[in-house]
């Protein structure tokens, strides 16, 4: 007869034929820990199928859950002891089985909450008392969403329907929130989890705690939305799609779509159009749009400015939205900051649009309306960034190309993300068109373009010493090179043609 580590070698290498949601490691470690503290084999036979029932059930379950296994939603679970009950032998959909089965999944999740692999159980908790917390089992309270669902989502949508105002939206939207927040959550996003946050909070202000839930609204709202990953220069939304889009359910599909198609945005109300819409005034382009009236005194709306993600659809706005109160003159003079801003990252992108502009700096344009409205300062944006003459540059000859693969390869060790890498190796291309560059080390001159660009972005630059140690060069010819770098392209601090997210909220806290 096997014992139950054999049962569950036997069920994960000879019979199944799909990738686990619960992963053999889990259970293991998990059966473990139980013989630990004394439990017999039979119990732990008797637990391993109920973990046995439960993974096959997720496997024929129309929704993945294999990245967010504690996103499940509670009516899941009653769909799995349903399906359970009809495919087993030996398990009914009866008080003890299902309390039984509840006890089991408990235990096995918190033991993997301890391991920080889940996040919560708050779905399965609620799911427990829902079926199995009364005299009798209750699953009819919980019922999936209709079928024809996806098409009612894609039909409010399209009428414009706020998602605060739809709870069947508002339930999906929560779903699909606790699927982001477990997935981001994970140990291989905790540098970009750290980096966002620098990006948001500003050099200047301690991060809060858990219990201020304004910050981390905003925050979440932020990363999301607008932060860029320091891997591929994706959005968390956007990669989130990529990975894992068509693992989720139609109208979860439906609202992610709608997420990444969303804007960055600050407007203020103009008028009000009727008893139910405003119309409101992008602050930057000036297109006007329909929003829904919302819930405050119109003497109150007419003085404040908001930021937030629109959608593309008129009359559609989602998640989470600010308002900061200011007077005329100081939203003009906002304006006028931000025009400025966009005028410094035209100097790196030539033409950029407000979109791409907001799309990469709405770190810099949130700080800017708090630096604005809290802080004493007349001028918020240095305005020599845009007072220089930079010598031009025409490409006629292909920069060293190993000098550019060393700056690939070295930057992401000191936390330079995609998008830095491409700067770095802009600088090295642009000097290169000023001159012929005798290349006899490609490292001394990557660590001289990689000492630069953090020289340029961060308050103190990176060691040179460690990096040349690294490379196998001497600091000196670090030093030596960097000299002709800012001679030749006449670069500066915060220089605006390589700046990067980092180095323009820096400069923005720099005078």
């Amino acid at each position: 007869m096997m014992n139950v580590y054999e049962l569950v070698r036997s069920f994960y290498e000879e019979n199944i034929e799909w990738q686990p949601v619960i992963k053999r490691e889990w259970v293991e470690g998990y059966l473990r820990q139980k013989a630990w503290q004394g439990v017999s084999d039979d119990e732990l036979q008797k637990t391993w199928r109920y973990l046995q029932m439960f993974e096959t059930y997720l496997a024929h379950a129309e929704t993945d859950y294999s990245e967010f296994l504690d996103a499940m939603p509670d009516w899941e679970y009653a769909e799995a002891i349903k399906w359970m009950d009809h495919h087993f032998t030996g398990f009914k959909k009866s008080l003890k089985p299902v309390r039984c089965f509840f006890g089991i999944l408990m235990d096995f999740y918190k033991y993997l909450a301890n391991r920080r692999i889940i996040l919560n159980t708050e779905q399965l908790e609620r799911a427990a008392e829902i079926i199995a917390g009364g005299r009798k089992v209750n699953l009819d309270a919980l019922q999936p969403p209709a079928r024809e669902q996806a098409a009612l989502f894609d039909e409010m949508l399209e009428e414009g329907v706020l998602p605060e105002l739809a709870p069947m939206i508002g339930e999906v939207v929560e779903r699909l929130m606790n699927k982001l927040g477990s997935f981001f959550q994970q140990k291989e996003f905790r540098d970009d989890f750290h980096r966002a946050l620098m990006l948001y909070a500003g050099p200047m202000i301690t991060i809060p705690g858990e219990e201020q839930d304004e910050f981390w609204l905003g925050f979440w709202d932020y990363f999301l939305f607008d932060y860029h990953l320091i891997a591929n220069d994706r959005t968390p939304l956007q990669y989130f799609h990529e990975l894992h889009g068509q693992k989720l359910a139609p109208e979860e599909r439906l609202i992610l779509s709608d997420f990444i198609n969303a804007k960055f945005c600050v407007f203020y109300v103009n008028r009000i159009v009727s008893q139910e819409w405003v119309e409101c005034v992008n602050l930057f382009t000036e297109e006007k749009f329909e929003l829904p009236y919302p819930d405050m005194d119109y003497r109150l709306l007419k003085r404040l400015i908001f930021t937030g993600h629109i959608f593309q659809r008129e009359r559609t706005m989602i998640n989470y939205v600010t308002s900061v109160e200011v007077s005329p003159k100081l939203r003009r003079r906002l304006r006028e900051e931000v025009i400025h801003q966009k005028q410094i990252y035209e100097l790196q992108r030539p033409g950029a649009s407000w979109t791409e502009f907001l799309a990469r700096h709405s770190a810099a344009v949130r700080h800017t309306i708090n630096i604005l409205t809290t802080l004493a300062k007349v001028n918020v944006t240095p305005r020599h960034l845009t007072d220089r003459h930079f010598p031009p540059i025409v490409s006629v000859r292909e920069p060293n190309q190993d000098v550019g693969g060393i700056i690939a390869r070295i930057m992401p060790a000191y936390g330079f993300s995609c998008h830095d890498i491409k700067l770095a190796q802009q600088l090295w291309h642009d000097y290169c068109q000023l001159t012929t560059a005798t290349v006899r080390k490609p490292e001394a001159w990557a660590a001289a373009v990689i000492y630069t660009f953090a020289q340029i972005n961060l308050p103190v630059g990176i060691p040179a010493e460690p990096l040349a140690q690294e490379l196998g060069i001497s600091a000196g010819s670090i030093y030596t090179n960097r000299g002709k770098l800012c001679d030749l392209l006449q670069l500066e601090k915060h220089d605006p043609r390589y700046l990067n997210e980092e180095g323009f909220v820096f400069s923005l806290f720099s005078s």
